[in-house]
């Protein structure tokens, strides 16, 4: 097990789980795939003096394109990073972002290749990371409570 070293600081991020509507009457999710081949959930550091909720409202406007509305979070996950070297420990926090648009932008320079709605199923299916599984599984109860719209 990968422990974090040196006396750094933990790594702050915000990430999301940003969901709409779709006229069929499902509810869509957006993910992220990276230059990995990774479909993950749209996440990135949050910068100093900046709240979380503003951090994840721009981040995934920076790598998808859409823009949201914070409704509730989800998920505090906190774990190493492996490919920092000294590895870090990162602590982020998953908000459900309500999308307000559903044009999609994916950002090449955020190693952002595609970006895709997804039923929650299919969602589930696409993400590979256990972690973000649990992130997901936690949301789809927090949207089954919440009126349409």
């Amino acid at each position: 097990m990968l422990r974090p070293t040196g006396s750094g600081r933990p790594i702050r991020a915000a990430g999301a789980v940003v969901y709409r509507q779709a006229a069929a009457g499902y509810t869509a999710v957006l993910l992220i795939r990276k230059r990995t081949g990774l479909w993950t959930l749209p996440k990135g550091r949050i910068k100093r003096g900046e709240t979380a909720e503003d951090a994840v409202l721009r981040e995934v406007a920076e790598e998808t394109g859409v823009h949201g509305a914070v409704q509730a979070e989800v998920a505090r996950v906190r774990y190493v990073t492996p490919r920092r070297r000294p590895p870090r420990e990162k602590q982020v926090t998953y908000f459900l972002v309500r999308a307000l648009d559903a044009v999609l932008s994916p950002n090449a320079a955020e190693a952002i290749v595609r970006v895709r709605w997804f039923t929650l199923r299919a969602a589930w299916q696409r993400i590979g990371r256990q972690r973000v599984r649990q992130v997901l599984r936690q949301a789809s109860r927090l949207l089954a409570g919440l009126a349409p719209g």
